[in-house]
């Protein structure tokens, strides 16, 4: 199968604004690189990576140049992690996917869930090899925390999906104690495991490249609260923090 112009096609349409070149966590148990798409409708006030919300700003790599890189680390990469921004808010995603598999990469997806239908593709058809999810609050103040009208459902739809599919996965929650109080985190925890989550991290809010002030100024190393550590030990077989 000949996919370079079909990827090229594809890659752009799927803008990549960054790259970075060299990660052992966010793929467990691969070597990895990062792509790092533009282009997300939420409006998360701990975003980290803020200036890749419009994924019409100008600043993406060229197809050349991510053809490059992924050709040039075959052998020492193991796996190439799609991240954002929100990568399955391109349709194409799935062809692009494919063409870095052609390669001989194992691919991994970061995502936010809010376009279940592109996840479902990519698990029915076995492009993705891992699949980490954020969840960012209870059912009840989800649009708060996304800014986004609507953006609780469709995320329900796509736990749904990563768990009937078997893939390996992670489901996580950012913590900082402006955007969620201890209730509604154990709130949030409550209503993943209700969903059916078995493995779930916590992850303390990191400041950089955040561009809400006020978090980034009160930004501390919060230890989490007892009492949610011992309701994750609790509600899910696999917990952990970071």
């Amino acid at each position: 199968m000949i996919l370079t112009e079909k990827a090229e096609t594809t890659t752009n349409t799927i803008p990549i604004a960054g790259i970075q070149k060299m990660t052992t966590i966010d793929f467990p148990g691969y070597l990895s690189a990062v792509l790092f798409t533009r282009g997300c409708p939420w409006n998360c006030r701990f975003c980290h990576n803020y200036d890749l919300r419009n994924s019409e700003s100008p600043g993406s790599y060229s197809f050349e140049t991510i053809s490059h890189f992924l050709k040039t680390h075959i052998g020492y990469l193991e796996g190439i992690v799609l991240s954002g921004g929100e990568p399955t808010l391109h349709r194409s995603l799935p062809s692009f996917i494919a063409w870095i598999r052609s390669l001989g990469y194992k691919t991994a997806l970061h995502t936010n869930g809010f376009y279940p239908d592109i996840l479902r593709m990519l698990l029915a058809q076995d492009l993705v090899d891992y699949v980490a999810l954020d969840i960012k609050g209870s059912p009840r103040i989800y649009d708060r925390i996304t800014g986004c009208a609507g953006s609780c459902f469709p995320v329900s739809q796509s736990i749904r999906h990563i768990l009937d599919s078997g893939i390996a996965h992670e489901f996580r929650t950012t913590y900082h104690p402006l955007l969620l109080s201890v209730q509604e985190l154990t709130d949030t925890m409550e209503a993943a495991a209700a969903a059916g989550v078995q493995r779930y991290c916590l992850q303390q809010f990191q400041p950089r490249g955040v561009r809400d002030e006020e978090l980034v100024r009160l930004h501390y190393p919060h230890d989490f609260p007892l009492s949610v550590l011992e309701a994750g030990k609790k509600l899910f077989p696999v917990f952990g923090t970071r």
